[in-house]
């Protein structure tokens, strides 16, 4: 992190740079990295068939209303058909980890539970009761990516 500029801030009180640098080395040239990149890895026992075509993207539109990300820098993962047991059941369930940094504490967690409960349930048409949040609170440090336009479209996230 940048050694000047810090502001209290975070989960857990951290200090940071407003512009949540990372210095790493990458072909020998200085990179910033601004913000993190919201991943979102879903595991669940439900068929590939019986997942909606665009469930990725409706994932990814969801997590950057809730968190506040733009959508792309947001990165999904389904893994669909895995063997999964739940309450001695094996009846169709969703196992979500979402993990960004600075965003998850357990003062914002219980609202963002309600909102991706409702979200997910209905998307994969799972009771309440099969549904599993994991919330990650990861530290900007431990993103490593490139990012510039065109594919990238806020430049504050670009890396420098």
């Amino acid at each position: 992190m940048c050694e000047q500029n810090y502001i209290e801030g975070g989960s857990k009180g951290q200090r940071f740079c407003p512009t949540l640098c990372i210095h790493m080395s990458f072909r020998s040239s200085h990179l910033c990295f601004v913000y993190s990149m919201p991943k979102i890895i879903i595991h669940t026992n439900i068929k590939n068939e019986d997942i909606p075509d665009d469930f990725e993207e409706k994932v990814a539109q969801k997590v950057s209303d809730v968190v506040g990300y733009p959508i792309e820098i947001i990165y999904v993962s389904v893994t669909p058909g895995d063997r999964m047991i739940h309450n001695g059941s094996r009846d169709p369930m969703a196992f979500v980890d979402i993990d960004t940094a600075l965003k998850f504490n357990e003062e914002v967690n219980p609202g963002y539970t309600v909102k991706f409960q409702e979200f997910f349930t209905k998307a994969l048409n799972i009771p309440l009761s099969r549904l599993v949040l994991h919330y990650h609170d990861a530290k900007v440090s431990d993103y490593g990516v490139y990012r510039r336009a065109p594919e990238y479209k806020h430049e504050q996230y670009f890396s420098q």
